[in-house]
């Protein structure tokens, strides 16, 4: 009897150690899995983009683990590298601050990500477009260019600019200031940048 009383606490004993070791095996940070996902890279977009001087652009990070997944929950730290060309709010909001160019970076878990270029344009003075008249006939096209200048005269090569007619069933104006004539009548062209819009040009279409 005592033999088999010694072999029953020894079962017994044994079978509480392999319980204990199995349930030590799943406890996160002892040996078990754990869902908590590594910042391994961090993505920043846009690659690249532009604004004037006193001009706002919004950047967005994105942090990603080791497979290409995204890591949510992250606090990201903005970064511009020259404070002078823009600076750089904790929401990553650029604001341009000086003419030039400045890399922008975000940082989070220890990973930085690789840096986008901002640059920063002079803010624009006044939007003059040519011909200041034009007269076409049904099916033609005119070519109007536009050009932007700050405040010292000096000419705005980055300056994106968007074109305007007064009455589309006369004439349309295509992004690069192509206008083609649809009907007879007279319309009047414009082209913005910056805020700023040049002097009314006019455009007749004839038979």
């Amino acid at each position: 009897m005592a033999s088999l009383q010694r072999r029953f606490k020894k079962w017994y004993l044994g079978s509480l150690i392999a319980a204990a070791s199995f349930s030590l095996t799943l406890l996160p940070g002892c040996g078990g899995s754990s869902s908590t996902q590594t910042v391994a890279s961090v993505n920043v977009t846009p690659t690249t983009s532009s604004v004037s001087v006193n001009g706002q652009q919004a950047f967005t990070a994105t942090a990603l683990d080791s497979n290409g997944h995204s890591v949510s929950g992250q606090t990201f730290t903005w970064t511009s590298s020259s404070t002078n060309v823009a600076t750089i709010s904790t929401a990553g909001i650029a604001t341009g601050v000086a003419p030039g160019s400045t890399q922008i970076t975000a940082l989070t878990a220890g990973i930085t990500s690789t840096a986008v270029t901002l640059t920063v344009n002079p803010s624009i003075s006044s939007v003059s477009i040519s011909p200041m008249t034009a007269t076409i006939k049904v099916g033609a096209t005119q070519q109007f260019t536009a050009s932007a200048v700050d405040a010292n005269g000096n000419t705005v090569s980055q300056a994106a600019f968007s074109w305007h007619n007064s009455f589309g069933g006369v004439a349309s104006i295509d992004s690069n200031g192509l206008a083609t004539g649809l009907s007879p009548g007279t319309v009047m062209i414009t082209a913005s940048a910056g805020g700023m819009t040049s002097p009314v040009a006019t455009l007749t279409v004839t038979p």
